[in-house]
């Protein structure tokens, strides 16, 4: 029995001291609790899209189209956040790319990150590793951040049997000092937006607007 109570003190002790090291900026920063409340009065990278998937209906027609469809989605989602205001500090896509321009010495373009394995892991990501870990980290620093979102795909997603086909959003929250993939699920679009329209695009947007704002 006097073992075990002192074994009992030496425990709370060791865990005092760990408390105490914490306190004084020592420990490890203490990870934030998954979820888009974290982002509320914070500065938050918005990451542009990085894969765009054909559309069938013509909307997208090869690698050109695709990049283009990117773009017009980062515009979209850019508006959308902006409208739907939030508590967020949000930095869009053309402002991580004009600050990269005025600092030659980052070699990061953030419409090209290296997020293929990212990808490839889907719902089960838990970490990113570099390179795109010191892209994005990078990135986050420009702005003194460390969250951002990521609307990393956009796709197509066909109706089953008698359900209408829309837009999908293949979305990310990432911690950028941990290297920690916070969140991610698939956001959908409007079904009274065919795919194939313009529209549909921006009701994907402001979907992802409503998902992500805190």
């Amino acid at each position: 029995m006097r073992k075990c109570k002192c074994d009992r003190r030496l425990g709370t002790l060791a865990l005092l001291s760990v408390m105490a090291l914490a306190a004084c900026g020592g420990g490890p920063e203490p990870m934030p609790v998954a979820g888009f409340g974290v982002l509320s009065g914070k500065t938050v990278l918005v990451l542009p899209v990085q894969y765009v998937r054909p559309v069938p209906g013509g909307w997208l027609a090869g690698a050109a189209g695709a990049r283009e469809a990117a773009r017009q989605a980062d515009l979209e989602i850019a508006f959308a956040l902006a409208e739907r205001g939030g508590r967020a500090n949000w930095v869009t896509p053309e402002q991580q790319a004009e600050a990269v321009r005025q600092r030659p010495s980052i070699q990061v373009n953030p419409y090209l990150l290296s997020a293929d394995e990212l990808l490839a892991e889907g719902r089960d990501a838990r970490r990113f590793r570099d390179p795109l870990y010191g892209e994005v980290r990078m990135l986050g620093a420009l702005f003194d951040t460390r969250y951002a979102v990521w609307p990393l795909e956009i796709l197509y997603q066909a109706g089953a049997k008698e359900e209408p086909s829309r837009l999908a959003v293949r979305a990310y929250l990432l911690d950028l000092r941990a290297g920690t993939v916070l969140w991610t699920g698939l956001v959908p679009g409007d079904t009274l937006q065919p795919p194939a329209q313009p529209g549909a695009l921006a009701a994907l947007a402001q979907n992802f607007a409503a998902q992500v704002s805190p």
